[in-house]
């Protein structure tokens, strides 16, 4: 039983490392860049004591004029602050999957969860192999 939850887990951060390493390359190759502005920081508690999170809400115009909304994946960058410019990328057919264009940092949630990914699912296809 405890191989399967290995493996699951496993793939599941695989997969998430891989919806956002695609993301990221469809985004540099087809994206449209463009100055946002952070409107706000929302804070939020975790579920079950997994801690306190900020993130920021940031809004920008599309290349058609329209606003859009949108808050950040990852938890607060302190070089961001409220009522400064944001760099956005999104694409042109779909701005609701707009982030901020700051690639290194979009680095730091793909290859931990590629990692933690093999990991897992080395371990559990290890321990299959060894019975």
């Amino acid at each position: 039983m405890d191989l399967v939850v290995f493996l699951v887990i496993g793939l599941a951060a695989l997969g998430y490392g891989v919806y956002e390493a695609v993301l990221l390359y469809r985004l540099r190759r087809h994206g449209i860049r463009t100055r946002g502005l952070v409107a706000r920081y929302e804070s939020s508690s975790g579920t079950a004591g997994s801690g306190h999170s900020t993130r920021a809400v940031v809004t920008f115009v599309d290349d058609e004029g329209y606003m859009h909304e949108f808050r950040d994946r990852e938890t607060a960058r302190s070089d961001l602050r409220v009522g400064g410019p944001a760099p956005v990328i999104y694409l042109p057919s779909a701005p609701g999957a707009a982030r901020i264009d700051m690639p290194w940092r979009r680095l730091w949630t793909i290859v931990p969860s590629l990692a933690f990914g093999c990991l897992f699912a080395g371990l559990a296809l290890w321990e299959l192999v060894r019975r």
